[in-house]
């Protein structure tokens, strides 16, 4: 059974010109009264509505989002009062007479339930503004909805009317889209572009996408405003504790577009009473001086362990963090951008439609590739999984990282002794408490690759022996143990602070550039999802008995180690990857992958032909095209789980420390860098053939697309 309450909006636009610009709107309600009661199996279907007030803009103007949200909002209740669980949606049902372009019509619609639709337009959605909500017996739930005239509306708006009404539509079992299947669009890789505004043809709907235009890269997606929250933290053993030097400012800022807080007139030192009501992002690199949390320094501690180490306990801060203060989904969608195979439609923002129920697991639909095949990253086993529930477990990238080779999906250790190649870089790992060897000279052992020093050797801080070091005893491995060996042995040179020197790498590593793309060896990652592969895909079949393997193509995986700065094999300067440049620099993701080493495939027709199977990660272009930032937090858009996880994609390789990067999402949502050995979570990546069929489903949590590679039955 179903019932409908009836609200009608009414717009009309008078005046002159867009600076007086006039709108009289008024909600007309109407309780459809009358009970029908369907006799089923399990009960009896009855929903009541109730609406408090009425919503009226007389004589409003065009207004901002923030203004428009200042209005009183338009509330209704929804009640079971049955004795089945109900399922509910609310939509909109436009007069035909209407003039008034819907894209100037802005909305928002909260319940007491934690529905939020963020701030929309009514042109970002078709009839149904909430689809299939569960409305348990005797629970109710109470909406509040605003709308507003948007004050980007242009001249053209002047004499027009728009007429609206809100429908509220209940039954007993839960609501799926119907539309693929009722107009004849049975291809997944057809239905995702038509639903995307329920478009006619595949045509229009790419005509429509195609319009849209790039995306600001430079912004997540959603978009979010913050504001700033300040909390009084307590801890005796510590808010924050580091053994090493704090990063510590003035003062700060704080960006209520990105949420950031930014240090100001900071300084890298050991924290001392003189840096009490400092700021800090509890970071110790001199580099992070921008963060999420922001802690300002009222009380703190040292204790000394039996190795005459420091940690410095900040016991008493204020904390500042940030909280959303409005969220607009306009930026929300699919969106077209060309690849090595042609047009590539991508899902950008607070997606809730590419859900897809494939061999036992849940998938999200990140594009249509240029081929029409459909790139899909894994999402667990339900459809509500987050954090560790939406990878296959946890990997470092590779267990070695002294060596540019090491951002490789594959790599190679063409490796020779390089003496004096590698140029000066600062080095700013030094612990300021801890003593260090310096040794006379150091000594290359061929069996193991590693590096041990010789000869009389010193003792101390590097603050304490910097200047004998440096004129005596200048080689080091920055260990404890006067037997310690290293990878990466450095002669010191300069003295910066207590824990910066300037030092020059000594190195067993990579041949030439050329030699890191030979992609000999497996990656620690592509192990475990080789792994996973076998286990669940290929040894596995549908119920027809075909094996899930069957369904997948074979396309590209970009491990893009394509080189615009640094020589991209010595150890020193920094080697910077061209990912970095696209995410960080430029702001401008991009689908192709301009090398052949890099195209990771299993046949060697369109690729490298290196992949043992078509299965990977997704790429940090793709995580920047779905609304990942770097360095900013969105917890809003589908490829968010609240886990850190690992990309396909090279970041540096970083003469300040000897290790390879490469990108992950991390728990912020935020795209940042992580040393390869690191552990992060890993989301496998494959991609469903161009012919597969939908049988059922429309893409939502509720209703994920499952695929046949034969015709659905519908």
């Amino acid at each position: 059974m179903s019932r409908k309450k009836a609200i009608v909006l009414s717009i009309s636009i008078v005046l002159l010109c867009l600076t007086t610009l006039g709108i009289t709107l008024g909600y007309l309600t109407k309780t459809m009264f009358g009970e029908e009661e369907v006799s089923i199996v399990t009960g009896t279907l009855k929903v009541d509505f109730e609406d408090s007030n009425f919503l009226s803009l007389d004589n409003a103007t065009p207004m901002s989002d923030r203004k428009g949200q200042e209005l009183e909002p338009y509330t209704f209740t929804i009640t079971n009062t049955g004795n089945i669980t109900a399922y509910y949606q609310i939509g909109f049902e436009e007069d035909s007479g209407n003039t008034l372009n819907t894209r100037y019509v802005k909305m928002r619609m909260i319940g007491d339930n934690g529905y939020d639709s963020d701030i929309i337009s009514r042109d970002n959605f078709q009839e149904i503004l909430l689809n299939e909500q569960a409305l348990e017996v005797n629970e109710t739930v109470t909406y509040q909805l605003w709308m507003w005239l948007d004050e980007d509306a242009d001249n053209s708006a002047q004499g027009t009317i728009y007429k609206s009404k809100v429908v509220v539509n209940a039954q007993s079992s839960p609501y799926e889209n119907r539309y693929c299947y009722e107009n004849g669009f049975t291809n997944l890789a057809d239905c995702m572009l038509v639903m995307e505004k329920e478009s006619g043809s595949v045509e229009e709907a790419k005509e429509m996408i195609a319009a849209k235009g790039t995306p600001d890269f430079s912004k997540i997606a959603p978009e979010v405003s913050y504001q700033e929250v300040t909390t009084n933290m307590n801890n005796e053993n510590g808010v924050i504790s580091t053994t090493y030097h704090f990063t510590l400012g003035k003062g700060y800022t704080f960006d209520e577009s990105t949420g950031m807080f930014t240090l100001t007139d900071y300084h890298n030192n050991p924290l001392t009473e003189e840096y009490l009501d400092y700021y800090t992002c509890g970071s110790t690199a001199g580099t992070i001086t921008t963060c999420s949390t922001m802690y300002q320094v009222k009380e703190f501690t040292t204790t000394e362990d039996e190795n005459g180490t420091v940690t410095y306990h900040v016991t008493k801060a204020v904390r500042h963090t940030m909280e959303e203060y409005e969220t607009s989904v306009s930026s929300s969608g699919l969106y077209a951008a060309e690849d090595d195979l042609g047009t590539s439609y991508y899902y950008r923002g607070a997606i809730k439609n590419n859900y897809v129920s494939f061999a036992g697991y849940i998938w999200r639909i990140i594009r249509r590739n240029g081929d029409g095949s459909i790139r899909m990253i894994y999402s667990g086993t339900s459809p509500s999984a987050t954090g560790s529930a939406t990878s296959i477990g946890t990997s470092a990238y590779n267990s070695k990282y002294q060596d540019p080779t090491y951002v490789g999906y594959k790599y190679s250790e063409n490796f020779t002794l390089h003496e004096t190649e590698n140029s000066t870089t600062s080095y700013s790992n030094f612990q300021e408490n801890t003593n260090y060897y310096f040794g006379e000279g150091y000594e290359f052992d061929e069996n193991s690759k590693t590096f041990h020093l010789t000869g009389e050797m010193i003792q101390g801080t590097w603050s304490e022996r910097a200047e004998e070091a440096i004129a005596s005893y200048p080689y080091t491995c920055f260990s404890t143990s006067d037997t310690g060996t290293c990878n990466v042995v450095f002669q010191v040179t300069a003295y910066k602070n207590a824990y910066t020197a300037t030092v020059k790498p000594i190195a067993y590593s990579s041949v030439d550039y050329e030699s890191i793309l030979q992609n000999t060896a497996d990656s620690t990652i592509k192990d475990q999802i080789d792994t996973w592969y076998e286990e669940n895909l290929l040894s596995k079949t549908d119920e027809n008995g075909v094996a899930w393997s069957s369904y997948l193509s074979d396309e590209v995986f970009c491990n893009d180690r394509s080189l615009y700065s640094g020589s991209g094999y010595l150890l020193s300067p920094t080697s910077y990857f061209y990912p970095h440049r696209r995410v960080v620099s430029l702001k401008a993701p991009s689908l192709s992958c301009s090398q052949l080493s890099d195209r990771f495939t299993v046949d060697s027709a369109n690729g490298n032909g290196q992949l043992d199977y078509p299965i990977g990660l997704i790429t940090s272009d793709e995580t920047s095209m779905a609304g990942g930032v770097y360095n900013i937090v969105n917890t809003r858009y589908y490829l968010y789980t609240g886990q850190s996880y690992w990309t396909l994609s090279p970041y540096h390789f970083y003469s300040g420390d000897s290790h390879a990067y490469v990108w992950r999402v991390n728990s912020a949502g935020s795209l940042h860098a992580s040393w390869v050995e690191g552990v992060c979570g890993v989301r496998p990546v494959i991609n469903l053939r161009p012919d597969v069929q939908i049988t059922s489903g429309d893409g939502s949590a509720a209703h994920p697309f499952v695929v046949t590679l034969t015709n659905g039955q519908f």
